[in-house]
């Protein structure tokens, strides 16, 4: 199944997830990483929420009526195996899981809820740089760099 994009938006509620694609820089990590030593910033502080789920055509009703009650502004995305929201910050990740929890159980919305570092992949690629799935190493030098300032660094921003 491919990825289904959702987004619920209260009028005058800031967004309390960010969008994956915002200020992502994926293409140019490995080259800052093979440099730098350490993942950019951007990417340390980017967080994701999961709902590994049973997919069913109920179970996905139940989880857009969820979403409708919801008192917050989110969005992400689905597939058949798991519901993805992406945090800038951590605080506020652990304030939404708390939500979606209550949620799903008063809409029957069948899944367990787990959280990570986002960014599956670099662990994968960078198992050096992390402790776990929900935390990093401390990047190792006196100065950190953004990819943004980097990028500008390398010509490309």
């Amino acid at each position: 199944m491919e990825w289904k994009r959702f987004q619920r938006e209260v009028p005058g509620v800031e967004f309390l997830s960010s969008d994956e694609e915002s200020e992502c820089y994926f293409d140019f990590v490995p080259s800052f990483v093979a440099e730098t030593g350490y993942l950019p910033i951007e990417c340390r502080e980017c967080y994701k929420a999961l709902i590994f789920w049973p997919f069913s055509k109920a179970n996905e009703s139940n989880f857009m009526r969820m979403l409708e009650s919801l008192p917050v502004s989110i969005h992400g995305k689905y597939n058949d195996r798991v519901v993805v929201f992406y945090f800038k910050k951590k605080a506020r990740m652990l304030i939404f899981l708390e939500i979606l929890r209550e949620n799903m159980n008063q809409f029957g919305v069948e899944g367990r809820i787990q959280w990570r570092v986002s960014g599956r992949y670099w662990q994968d690629d960078y198992p050096q740089l992390f402790k776990s799935a929900k935390e990093l190493k401390p990047a190792e030098t006196d100065k950190e760099i953004t990819m943004k300032d980097w990028l500008r660094q390398q010509g490309l921003f």
